[in-house]
């Protein structure tokens, strides 16, 4: 059985990136209109055999000091078993994430007990009338193409939909995958590779 680890950090404050993103989205592509949140996580994450050494810890990943910093970080390290091969092995291009993902926490710096810890780590993407609503969620995995090292890195990004948007996984599409100066924004097809999951907002 493969096992897939996964690191996951957001900014406690203000992410300039998806601000700034989430700005240009609803000012200049088509389709930016129906976009009522976007939030931003950077992923590490690693896949090994059940039983095998990890290529690299989590451990190592959190005090390494490259990829959290807990001045500014808020993080989550979850366990996802019986993941499937590494996502570069994959044809990833808006192919589904894998069930389940990104699996079960087994360490977090956020209060204990709540077992929403993805949306808690992603907390405030989306207003609260628009949460009561019923908005769509569609979360993106990016990542370079060809990379080669044993933890992969990439950025998962969370676009809330307002209630009623019309074929929902299509809008989030075309704002996504960069393809010209108003369709696409968060990846880009010719560099990286990028799975989806949609969704529906969970918390109460």
């Amino acid at each position: 059985m493969i096992i897939q680890r996964t690191l996951m950090t957001c900014h406690k404050g203000v992410d300039l990136h998806a601000a700034t993103a989430e700005r240009v989205m609803r000012r200049r592509l088509d389709g930016g209109e129906h976009l009522v949140g976007l939030a931003r996580a950077e992923i590490h994450t690693f896949w090994q055999s059940d039983g095998a050494p990890a290529p690299e810890s989590v451990a190592r990943l959190l005090t390494v000091g490259r990829f959290f910093n807990p001045n500014k970080h808020h993080f989550a390290h979850f366990v996802l078993r019986g993941a499937g091969e590494s996502w570069t092995a994959i044809p990833a291009r808006g192919d589904p994430l894998p069930a389940g993902w990104p699996g079960e926490v087994e360490a977090t710096d956020l209060p204990a007990g709540d077992d929403e810890v993805l949306d808690r780590l992603l907390g405030g993407a989306i207003p609260a009338g628009a949460q009561a609503g019923g908005a769509s969620v569609v979360d993106v995995c990016a990542f370079p193409l060809g990379e080669t090292s044993a933890v992969l890195s990439g950025v998962m990004w969370r676009l809330a939909l307002a209630p009623g948007t019309v074929e929902s996984a299509a809008v989030a599409g075309r704002l996504v995958e960069a393809r010209s100066a108003r369709e696409g924004l968060l990846v880009n097809p010719h560099m990286q590779g990028w799975l989806t999951s949609p969704a529906r907002w969970r918390r109460a």
